[in-house]
């Protein structure tokens, strides 16, 4: 008996070490979905008659950006997959402006629940900060995302944005796209909106590797939390605005 409950033993240990150790990559598509109005709105007035109704009808079909998620179960890296992009309409110009500010990879500590984001903007920024807890409430709603049954939950992120996710409890990471996480099991689908801008990030394909993935933790920039970098932004957005009016004769 002693034996047979040592053999189970050792069994459960094997398997609880297989999971932790598995090492996966994820490719994501996020889709955002704009208010047309409020793009429309930042405009400038002299050009918005001739690009209006053509921003409207691309703005409408959405806009998509392709991720790379690689996780080891405690440390991963979520990188925008470049692509060349000469699309000079004003919907690929939009594309140009997001993907130049998420050229470098988002690294997320697990169980220290920290994450490293390089930015740069005017200079080269580290942002460092807390992953949110996300009060998650899991339901027993069930759909099918990348070939795993995947279960809803909702929850709240800085206390007032609704989140939506599907996790799979067959992958045991508790781990997502961007800075989605903390659910028993990989996240495959999140749901959001941000700033006027509906989110939906999905999984379109998951490969368990083998072999081990190095995860690269950033360490270049200007270390500085999510708070600070974004009052350096608006410090800056009205710098360039005091620039943009400077020397200009309003009366």
């Amino acid at each position: 008996m002693k034996n047979l409950l040592l053999n189970l033993f050792v069994i459960l240990i094997g398997i609880y070490s297989q999971a932790q150790n598995q090492f996966l990559e994820v490719a994501y598509q996020m889709e955002m979905k704009m208010d047309a109005d409020r793009v429309i709105s930042n405009v400038p007035p002299a050009i918005r008659p001739h690009v209006e109704s053509h921003l409207r009808e691309e703005i409408k079909k959405g806009i998509f950006i392709d991720y790379i998620l690689q996780t080891n179960g405690t440390e991963s890296e979520y990188k925008m997959v470049e692509k060349i992009n000469n699309d000079q309409t004003p919907a690929g110009i939009i594309l140009q402006q997001i993907t130049a500010m998420d050229k470098e990879p988002l690294y997320k500590n697990i169980p220290e629940r920290y994450y490293l984001k390089p930015i740069v903007a005017e200079k080269a920024f580290l942002m460092k900060d807390s992953l949110k807890n996300y009060k998650w409430k899991i339901s027993k709603e069930k759909v099918q995302i990348a070939g795993f049954d995947a279960f809803k939950a909702t929850g709240v992120l800085n206390d007032s944005v609704a989140v939506t996710a599907w996790y799979t409890p067959k992958l045991t990471m508790k781990d997502g796209p961007d800075r989605i996480w903390g659910l028993p099991g990989l996240i495959l689908k999140t749901e959001f909106t941000m700033n006027g801008t509906d989110i939906i990030i999905t999984a379109v394909k998951v490969d368990v590797k083998k072999e081990e993935i190095k995860i690269n933790r950033p360490t270049k920039g200007q270390e500085i939390s999510e708070e600070d970098f974004i009052n350096e932004m608006k410090a800056l957005e009205e710098r360039v605005k005091e620039m943009m009016g400077g020397g200009v004769d309003t009366n």
